[in-house]
């Protein structure tokens, strides 16, 4: 399960636990490499902000990722039963409780995943002090944040695939809120275009954004769900 040391973004949809119960172990292997890199970081940060030193939060989640690969308990996992990311919250939250009452330590470690728990330890530390969150917010908190990163990760790629690389770049940092006259006007001189074509490049630009959004999270949602309170949610966790 190494990976590079980077940011994390959360690609996991309901699809991927049908491939962790496949008897091929390599499809099997593939599923809990994306789940872990996708989730990762916002379990970790569950399992500190729940009082858990470094090491003993490591242990956890190494433990959690490895019974997930030996396809322990996936049997309870089901679209019908809600949100992916609370699955995996509900899922860790009983395998610390178990962990805690005396369960066998597994001291085996992948000398590979070094860094990335540290960069993980080194993030929580950085961000643990501004936030009075408890563990389950700071976790859907994470969640959302890695979310919209990804979304636009996801768009500025269609972007540079079409050419339009430096459109996107100079858009980018008004993507969330309303843009001010003299940032158009800006905007436009450095492109070469009218203030006009700026904003309506603008507009598309967040229409992409929403419609990617959309489709990432009703990924993670049940069948059927109307996607809008889990976006309202999303929204709601940046605002508080």
């Amino acid at each position: 399960m190494s990976e590079p040391a980077q940011r994390s973004f959360p690609t996991t949809r309901w699809s991927v636990i049908s491939r962790l119960r496949s008897s091929e172990s390599a499809e099997a292997e593939g599923a809990v490499r994306e789940v872990f890199t996708s989730y990762r970081y916002p379990l970790y940060g569950y399992l500190r902000m729940s009082g858990m030193q470094h090491e003993d939060a490591e242990d956890v989640l190494q433990g959690f990722f490895e019974k997930m690969l030996r396809n322990e308990g996936l049997a309870q996992a089901d679209r019908e039963r809600g949100r992916l990311r609370t699955f995996l919250l509900t899922a860790l939250s009983r395998f610390k409780s178990n962990w805690q009452r005396g369960e066998r330590r597994r001291h085996q470690r992948v000398q590979a995943e070094s860094d990335l728990w540290d960069e993980d330890e080194a993030r929580w530390q950085r961000e643990q002090h501004a936030t009075g969150d408890t563990p389950e917010i700071y976790y859907d908190r994470q969640w959302a944040r890695e979310l919209i990163d990804r979304v636009r990760g996801e768009v500025r790629g269609v972007y540079v695939k079409r050419g339009r690389e430096t459109l996107h770049d100079a858009l980018a940092p008004h993507l969330a809120g309303g843009a001010e006259d003299e940032a158009m006007d800006e905007v436009a001189s450095r492109l070469g275009i009218t203030v006009n074509n700026v904003r309506v490049s603008l507009h598309r630009l967040r229409g992409d954004f929403r419609e990617r959004l959309i489709e990432e999270v009703k990924q993670t949602v049940d069948d059927g769900e109307d996607v809008r309170p889990e976006l309202q949610h999303l929204l709601d966790l940046f605002e508080s």
